[in-house]
């Protein structure tokens, strides 16, 4: 049987397996998908597949990376993208895009759906590998277990100077990205000393201050660090960046009252 034969045959049998599922599986958890891939048929069948088996999942189709990246700039809140990385027989375009979402988008996960092979595809930030063309339960299985991950693994309703202290208190060796209005930043501990602070331009304090100034942000935390540096006093820069602010309220208060 053709490989677009299989993904027919795994259309057509999903409604004669729907009712077998459990509770869990008929009722999953809301999610928001990218799909990118220049090949229409397979993108036809993973939607009407993903429109049988998960209804609640919300799925946007696009043909390239230009399409996808258009889609992001708009639309960032995703919770998965899954993508091929040849396009045009070309995979410069592919690991471009995955590239580019890994430093833009670092929250998404990425799961390459791809002709290549594993070894091809060795040190792009993906989340998943899965060989085209793919198992339709597979991949639904593997989507749903990179989103739960990711909400697991994601943090709201605590202020980052207190989740600073708990990573410090914690002696985590980590990344945390902090993202607010489409900024990412990163604050990198290694063995419980804040070693390295990143956002857009600015690095060390001044962007450590300028995430800690985020009214409202998202934090992830990540089991990883590879940013180097000398260890930054945490408890020190906390104090100053708390001066800083009360002397701007209170600047601003003044400026009101004149």
């Amino acid at each position: 049987m053709s490989a677009r034969g299989a993904l027919r045959a795994q259309l057509e049998g999903a409604h004669t397996v729907s009712d077998e599922r459990s509770n869990v599986q008929r009722m999953p958890r809301r999610g928001n998908l990218l799909f990118v891939d220049a090949d229409e048929f397979l993108l036809e069948m993973l939607t009407s597949a993903l429109s049988l088996s998960r209804p609640r999942w919300s799925v946007i189709a696009t043909h390239n990376p230009a399409e996808a990246l258009e889609v992001l700039s708009q639309h960032s809140e995703l919770d998965a993208i899954v993508t091929e990385i040849v396009f045009d027989d070309s995979e410069d375009a592919g690991r471009a895009f995955i590239r580019e979402v890994a430093q833009r988008w670092p929250e998404i996960p990425v799961l390459a759906v791809t002709t290549l092979d594993r070894d091809e595809i060795r040190g792009l930030d993906t989340a998943e590998f899965i060989a085209k063309p793919p198992d339709i339960d597979f991949l639904v299985s593997r989507i749903d277990r990179i989103i739960r991950r990711q909400r697991e693994s994601q943090v709201r309703g605590i202020s980052l100077t207190t989740f600073l202290q708990i990573l410090e208190i914690d002696q985590k060796t980590c990344t945390l990205h902090v993202s607010h209005a489409g900024r990412v930043g990163e604050i990198a501990f290694r063995d419980r000393k804040l070693v390295h602070a990143r956002l857009g331009e600015l690095e060390g304090k001044e962007a450590l201050f300028a995430m800690l100034s985020m009214r409202e942000h998202t934090l992830r935390v990540v089991d990883v660090c590879t940013a180097t540096g000398a260890a930054m006093p945490l408890a020190s820069l906390l104090m100053e960046w708390s001066v800083r602010e009360d002397h701007s309220r209170r600047g601003a208060s003044g400026a009101e009252e004149e």
